[in-house]
């Protein structure tokens, strides 16, 4: 080899190693900020974010601090941390289930290096003054930590400057516990890796910490992975952005079972029937089931039953149920002077069958009334009992609800969403403004109806009754009938959150994993 080639062997490999070097230093820098944060335990619930500038995840903030029972209202420390978040150009967000009903807050931020040149100064930047309103900042009793006490805050916010990484905390132990974790590998999540779509903006991590499972034979932490970006749609229909999902860490042997379990399937868009207005739409295609109708999970179980007052039998049940089945809660009904969301299920399986089920819905359950017949149906159909209702079938499917037959229309609603030839195990479509809407009204019509049946009562007898002090009176002609399971003040809050939001779609892609898309515009 000549000492040219020598040379330019030489120089290729240090290259290489230049370059390698450079793509190390680049990983680890991106995820350094991660290195503030603490690692979570396994059997608590938690949310970790990472995001990038314009990419934080509002929604999110909103479910964790709108309402009077928020987990961070309004004017708490750890409320602000999250606010802070959206004004960053990097953020890494840990909040987690601190156990006493506490909810803890880790927060790690990038600013513009001026600006974090002035926060190492104990000066607050004008991105941060619009967070911390009135606020000012003072030296806290150990090194390098600054205080930031705010008017609008009911207790002050710690920070202190590492680096590139400005930490920030609600306690001044949460502050130390940080900065004691950055200083073991093991201890935080600086290596962390994100699996899904390196390359977006936003990641986020959610734990349940085995809440779902904790009365299984077998305990473990139900944990979702995502990233998500932001799209340019040329129309309203058009998506606004698209989250990537996946269920990571389950462990092999359930990933197994639910790789084995649930299959992806072609949908018949067209076929689909969901109600207008529409509120939320849910399709799924499940496996075949086993074992007593009374033992499968929620809302399994209640099917289950709802299918033996029919008068079917087991086996029937268990071939209605598995296969595609739509759940939707639309269309319009009305019950007094209330005007009421309509709600529909959609079976599919064998002619034969389908017109048993529906032969049977109206024998057993509206003693067999006489419905109309249903345009688009070739057995079955609607009647007022006095609420609209729909027991109606064509082909290879059956729908049952109660809806106005004006709520169904022959318009492929699915397809706008769903391509014909797209294989998914299953899909959700949600207007959540209108959900938030609905919840509302439901409340309304609740607290009217207790109102109204406590106007009903009899008046209090002083005398003496015959039962013992602490017995209360039978009232076995008055059962209580609740539309909602929340008050008036829980369900607005929740349903002014909802409204601020969009429309969403999300689409169980594989057994492990999916997407969702979001949309600006309500749905029409």
């Amino acid at each position: 080899m000549t000492g040219k080639a020598k040379y330019a062997v030489v120089t290729a490999v240090a290259a290489v190693i230049v370059a390698a070097l450079f793509f190390t230093y680049t990983l680890w820098n991106s995820s350094g900020i991660l290195t503030m944060i603490p690692r979570p335990e396994e059997s608590r619930p938690y949310v970790l974010t990472e995001t990038k500038e314009g990419s934080y995840p509002k929604a999110l903030s909103a479910l964790l601090t709108d309402g009077i029972y928020a987990l961070l209202k309004d004017g708490t420390p750890r409320n602000a941390l999250l606010t802070a978040a959206s004004a960053a150009k990097e953020a890494a967000l840990l909040v987690e289930d601190g156990g006493g009903g506490m909810t803890e807050v880790y927060a790690s931020f990038r600013f513009a290096p001026s600006d974090t040149a002035g926060l190492k100064k104990g000066l607050l930047p004008d991105i941060l003054k619009v967070v911390f309103k009135e606020a000012s900042v003072r030296a806290g009793s150990e090194r390098g930590v600054f205080v930031i006490e705010s008017e609008g805050l009911s207790s002050p916010v710690y920070y202190t400057v590492k680096g590139k990484n400005v930490v920030m905390a609600a306690e001044l132990s949460v502050l130390r516990r940080m900065e004691e974790a950055s200083k073991k590998s093991s201890a935080n999540l600086g290596g962390k890796k994100w699996n899904q779509e390196k390359s977006c903006p936003a990641h986020i991590e959610i734990s349940d910490g085995g809440a779902i499972t904790a009365n299984a034979e077998h305990k473990f932490p139900i944990t979702v992975e995502a990233a998500w970006r932001s799209l340019d749609p040329k129309s309203p229909s058009d998506p606004a952005g698209e989250i990537r999902w996946a269920l990571v860490n389950l462990g092999k042997p359930v990933e197994a079972y639910l790789s084995s379990t649930l299959k992806a399937r072609k949908w018949d868009t067209a076929d689909c029937i969901i109600p207008e207005p529409l509120l939320l739409s849910m399709g799924i295609d499940l496996p075949p089931l086993g074992g007593d109708p009374k033992d499968w999970p929620f809302p399994l179980s209640s099917l289950g039953e709802i299918a033996e007052n029919l008068d079917m039998k087991d086996d029937q049940i268990r071939e209605i149920l598995s296969g595609q089945t739509v759940f939707s809660l639309g269309g319009q009904n009305r019950i007094l002077w209330f005007s009421l969301p309509g709600f529909l299920v959609e079976f599919s399986g064998r002619s034969a069958l389908m017109s048993e089920l529906v032969d049977s819905f109206w024998k057993n359950l509206f003693f067999g009334a006489e419905p109309k017949p249903l345009p688009g149906f070739t057995f079955g159909g609607t009647t007022n009992v006095p609420f609209s209702v729909i027991g109606a079938g064509r082909d290879g499917i059956a729908v049952l609800g109660l809806t106005t037959p004006q709520s169904i229309n022959a318009k492929n609603r699915l397809g706008k969403f769903l391509k014909d030839d797209e294989s998914v195990v299953g899909w959700m479509l949600a207007d959540l403004p209108r959900i938030g809407g609905a919840l509302s009204e439901m409340t309304k019509m609740s607290s009217f109806l207790g109102e109204e049946s406590a106007e009903d009562a009899e008046p209090y007898d002083d005398g003496d009754s015959g039962y013992g002090e602490e017995e209360p009176l039978a009232e076995p002609l008055q059962p209580e009938l609740s539309l909602s399971p929340f008050d008036q003040g829980i369900t607005d809050s929740f349903g002014n959150v909802l409204k601020r939001l969009g429309r969403v779609l999300i689409v169980w892609e594989t057994p492990l994993s999916g997407r969702i898309n979001w949309y600006k515009t309500a749905a029409k």
